[in-house]
């Protein structure tokens, strides 16, 4: 292994455990009826991969009672924020596929996707408090125009909004598969989001995924060191980093987090 990628990959556990012993002695709440929630949704980095996995994606099926656990970002924002957080990330999937999804995953209501998956997903009844919301890479990997990035995550803010449900937006953040035409597309859609989607939707906060997975550059092809376990996905290490990357960013916006 090249001494680059040994010195990465202490870097990064020397960091995880470092986070591991801080938050030892906390552990993220456990949901409780009538108590609020939140909802962590998107893509593979909603979810945990490469080595944590969602309750609707437990060997491709939904388990109910499958816990989030620490390393991923619906457990490490419940920790710092007191609020039980469902993750429902799904590897691989695009705006269009989250939005195909939203209103069962997302809005807590009865409705069949068509995906094997049940009908209810969330308690009937309730509404989140906040959404956390992680995906458009997959968009960028497999060539989806800007436009249908923009119409998906509209949909997302309106329907947010119609519940007055804050809705916190990671933008699209490094990846070593980038190429220019990606970037060129990336780059229009995150200073869309914010001179455009966030104005438009004052429940919307963005928060700049690609300082963070950048480490700083705001270059699609960089890698914050000792952050990630492959060329897209944070390491456990990398996703309690990133965990307090929001709460910092959130709390310098002014902006609210889960509640």
């Amino acid at each position: 292994m090249p001494s680059t990628l040994i010195r990465s990959f202490l870097i990064g556990c020397a960091l995880f455990l470092a986070g591991a012993h801080a938050l030892a002695a906390q552990r993220a709440p456990a949901y409780a009826p009538g108590k609020s929630y939140a909802v962590v949704v998107g893509d593979s980095i909603a979810e945990g991969e490469p080595q944590r996995k969602g309750r609707l994606n437990l060997n491709g099926q939904f388990k109910a009672d499958h816990p989030s656990e620490p390393g991923q970002l619906s457990y490490e924002l419940a920790v710092r924020y007191g609020v039980f957080h469902f993750n429902h990330g799904m590897g691989g999937q695009t705006s269009s596929q989250v939005r195909a999804r939203w209103l069962r995953d997302v809005l807590a209501q009865d409705v069949n996707v068509g995906d094997g998956r049940p009908a209810r997903t969330l308690p009937a009844g309730t509404q989140p408090s906040t959404i956390f919301l992680h995906v458009g890479i997959n968009d960028l990997a497999l060539g989806v125009p800007l436009a249908v990035l923009q119409d998906n995550f509209r949909y997302f803010a309106q329907t947010a909004a119609d519940r007055r449900i804050p809705l916190i937006i990671d933008n699209i953040g490094s990846w070593l598969g980038m190429t220019d035409d990606r970037i060129a597309v990336g780059n229009a859609f995150n200073r869309w989001l914010v001179e455009d989607l966030a104005v438009r939707y004052p429940n919307v906060t963005v928060v700049d995924y690609l300082n963070w997975s950048s480490g700083g550059t705001n270059d699609f092809r960089v890698l914050a060191q000792g952050m990630f376990a492959d060329g897209v996905h944070p390491s456990m290490a990398g996703y309690i980093n990133f965990a307090d990357y929001v709460q910092r960013s959130l709390a310098g916006s002014g902006a609210a987090g889960p509640r």
